[in-house]
């Protein structure tokens, strides 16, 4: 029963949201045909008009990616509260499962697609300034492909590196480290989620019931300053960091300890806020399904 609700869930999500995908694919299919268009041969004149079509290209695309994330937004969070509070959550709540796997599914799938979204939008935007640096440099070489995607983020790397006084981590450094922020951002976006979803289930909640938006708002605040002020309480308590070196990933507990990974071209990300908001969320979502199967007015 769990997968066919993760699969109507995801199905309901997707109905929504795939359109935005599909423009930002032909929108990228179309910067990289521009990229085997010759512009030196019109002169100066047709680099300027290329680079000008190129900045567009790009401009529009991330600005599809960031229109694509907040309808993503809105179609999880319409989602939800359409299938379980509205009129149609009046037959979501008398299916034969309980409450915590129906929200599981929900927040399963909407995870999803918030994540996917995020990732859209950086993807979009970073990719673009690479699209545009390799416009740039190719002109002035003369030679656009012998500027590889990994000439370029090294080469980004090592100039960010030099300007912050610290020494170049190793590309691996860099790809570890991203990969414990990609978790940690992962982790962030899932019990952002949850949050959602218990505020708008709060909403629902007599005596709430009659002022669902302003209700669910007021909710989502509340319960996200909790969120921070604990973490930030407990990040001052029980400090604990990630040091990430080209091949190993070290926990440490002091701040001489992370700035002395920085220095030798090493990265640190704080586990304490990780596990914090994990931990919040886990929080947070038991609290929702005792509120669906307790207090919840569903309305017409």
């Amino acid at each position: 029963m769990l997968g066919k609700l993760i699969k109507n869930s995801f199905k309901a999500n997707a109905s929504a949201v795939y359109i935005n995908y599909l423009a930002m694919g032909v929108i990228a299919v179309i910067m990289l045909i521009l990229m085997f268009v010759d512009w030196t041969k019109w002169g100066d004149r047709g680099i300027g008009v290329g680079m000008a079509i190129k900045v567009a290209a790009a401009g529009l695309l991330c600005l599809t990616a960031f229109v694509s994330m907040v309808l993503t937004f809105v179609a999880v969070f319409g989602e939800f509260r359409r299938s379980m509070y509205r009129a149609e959550g009046q037959l979501t709540l008398t299916l034969p499962v309980r409450s915590s796997t129906l929200l599981f599914a929900k927040w399963l799938s909407g995870s999803f697609w918030v994540i996917l979204s995020y990732i859209a939008l950086y993807f979009c935007i970073f990719g673009s300034m690479l699209y545009l640096i390799r416009h740039s440099l190719g002109v002035i070489e003369g030679d656009a492909d012998y500027y590889s995607i990994y000439t370029l983020v090294t080469e980004m790397i090592r100039q960010l590196a030099d300007a912050a006084g610290i020494n170049a981590p190793d590309i691996n450094v860099v790809l570890n480290l991203a990969g414990v922020y990609a978790i940690k951002g992962g982790v962030t976006a899932c019990v952002f989620v949850m949050t959602v979803f218990f505020a708008v289930t709060v909403s629902y909640c007599r005596p709430f019931n009659k002022h669902n938006s302003l209700s669910a708002v007021l909710f989502f605040f509340i319960a996200t300053f909790v969120s921070l002020t604990v973490s930030k309480i407990m990040q001052n308590l029980f400090t604990v960091y990630i040091v990430v070196s080209q091949d190993a990933f070290t926990f440490v507990t002091s701040q001489e300890e992370v700035k002395a990974a920085w220095m030798n071209g090493y990265g640190a990300a704080s586990f304490t806020d990780m596990f914090v908001t994990a931990l919040f969320g886990v929080g947070v979502y038991l609290f929702t399904v005792h509120l669906i199967d307790t207090k919840v007015n569903v309305s017409d």
